[in-house]
């Protein structure tokens, strides 16, 4: 089973074109269609690496097909991952790389259509940790939110799926002078068994002290 976390970074506005990011959108919803328009004045890198994606639309999107809101947003991104130890996955020629090693992320043909322009980002602590604890990040998507740029990192890890026991809690509930019973029952048996019962007089004390720091009612008045 597969689990995910994503994580937004909103990347710097004088150095991304919203514009040419809603170029990219509308491209990726018609891929999503079925349908290639070669636009002349963007790059055909990051064209193919739009449409190579049609390939992979449900692992994409979690295990379902795409829906119309969804794919007019947000189009996937593949990845290179850098790593600490000089491990090197993911496409060479991604747009998105991840920097281990220098602690930088750098996007590449999707902040603006200028081939020599790099946009490099900090790499967020909270990418670190998830490579830490196993996971990965193949591939990101961008976009952007109230007219500002994002950049979503997608973290990918697989776990195992939760496997419920054979024990079953049981519990019953009573009045005050019985209290609550509880037992553990495994393959139709009773393992454990337990009667908590409450201290009434203690109750029953706490019970007479409140009636007593009730405030008594105002005396009744006549005005004359």
């Amino acid at each position: 089973m597969r689990a995910f976390r994503a994580l937004l970074i909103k990347l710097p506005r004088d150095r991304c074109d919203v514009g040419y990011i809603e170029r990219l959108m509308a491209l990726a919803n018609l891929a999503y269609r079925g349908f290639e328009v070669w636009e002349p004045d963007i790059p055909k890198t990051i064209q193919h690496h739009l449409y190579g994606f049609r390939n992979f639309k449900n692992s994409l999107i979690f295990g379902t097909s795409p829906k119309a809101w969804f794919a007019r947003t947000w189009p996937p991104l593949k990845t290179r991952r850098v790593y600490a130890d000089g491990a090197r996955e993911g496409d060479p020629n991604a747009p998105v790389v991840l920097d281990f090693i220098r602690g930088i992320i750098r996007i590449r043909l999707v902040c603006r259509p200028e081939r020599g322009f790099v946009l490099e980002l900090p790499m967020p602590g909270w990418v670190v940790e998830r490579v830490k604890e196993g996971g990965d990040i193949k591939f990101v998507r961008i976009g952007h939110k109230d007219g500002e740029p994002y950049l979503a990192l997608v973290a990918e890890r697989v776990v195992k799926p939760y496997k419920p026991s054979d024990y079953k809690l049981v519990v019953d509930v009573n009045s005050w002078r019985y209290g609550i019973a509880w037992g553990l029952i495994h393959n139709g048996r009773i393992v454990s068994f337990k009667q908590e019962r409450p201290n009434l007089g203690l109750l029953m004390t706490l019970y007479n002290e409140a009636v007593q720091l009730e405030p008594a009612p105002f005396p009744s008045c006549r005005c004359v």
